[in-house]
């Protein structure tokens, strides 16, 4: 019965991996925008840490048969993803929710780091930097728009207000996960290339026309699917507990009909013994 057990975790984290292949496959062509990122936070969010493992492994090792074998997309994948899984994964195992400080702080600290950055201004090339400015100030506005609902929620109370708050700190969180996504590329690619100062500055810079985007999509995705992806992903938990009950139930049942019929008689022979 054990081996039930593996072979049914092991084809929910085969099918999950597909999913999220499927998923960045389907969505690869169209710039800024991705799922795996909400897909993901809810399978682990349901499934825990070790399923959340499990699935990270396999899709960050699998892709590569679509997308090519880059050693420094492997390693980055690699870490990035398990360390996503291990928190997403263990947020979900609490018997309490997020803190309710998580959310508002870091929506203030990544739309006051935006805002900065439009303000301030990023060294990079005269073509780009309006572009890069509008994308800065719509990623501020998402990120407030964001902090004004939590704060919203957060007054009005409510099992429903529970759930929208839940909703926007994951959110937060998962905008806190794709910037240092990127920030962790930024260190990865230039080291394993050998790139000079100058050049590892000048990618630092670019990665922000692929990070600002991602963000905003990872805001709005996780904000708008979480809980219909979870509800999809707990009845699929809920089937698999009542298949481990079942068998649980029938373990104890073989258990006490194996101990019925050799138990032992007065003189310390067993049943089968007198028969």
């Amino acid at each position: 019965m054990k081996g039930k057990g593996a072979a049914h975790a092991i084809a929910t984290c085969a099918v999950m991996t597909a999913l999220l292949i499927a998923v960045q496959y389907a969505l690869g062509f169209v710039p800024g925008v991705e799922l795996v990122t909400v897909f993901l936070l809810a399978f682990c969010y349901v499934f825990g840490a070790k399923y959340g493992v499990i699935v990270a492994t396999a899709f960050s090792l699998l892709r590569c048969f679509v997308w090519g074998f880059y050693p420094n997309i492997i390693v980055l994948y690699l870490i990035y993803f398990n360390a996503f899984a291990l928190l997403f994964g263990l947020l979900g195992g609490r018997e309490r929710p997020v803190a309710v400080w998580v959310c508002p702080v870091l929506l203030a600290l990544l739309a006051a780091g935006c805002m900065a950055g439009a303000l301030i201004g990023i060294p990079v090339s005269v073509l780009y930097r309006a572009r890069l400015s509008a994308m800065l100030w719509a990623l501020f506005g998402v990120l407030a728009g964001l902090l004004a609902l939590y704060i919203a929620l957060w007054a009005v109370g409510g099992r429903r207000a529970g759930q929208g708050r839940e909703a926007a700190s994951l959110a937060a969180l998962a905008a806190l996960c794709t910037v240092c996504f990127t920030l962790l590329d930024d260190v990865l690619t230039p080291l394993f290339y050998g790139y000079s100062f100058d050049a590892a500055v000048a990618y630092f810079y670019a990665g922000f026309f692929a990070m600002l985007p991602q963000t905003i999509c990872t805001v709005l995705s996780v904000l708008l699917l979480f809980y219909p992806l979870r509800k999809v992903f707990a009845q699929a938990a809920a089937g698999k507990r009542r298949g481990e009950r079942v068998r649980r139930r029938a373990r104890a049942a073989r258990k006490r009909r194996g101990e019925s019929e050799n138990a032992s008689s007065n003189d310390g022979r067993t049943q089968k013994d007198v028969v």
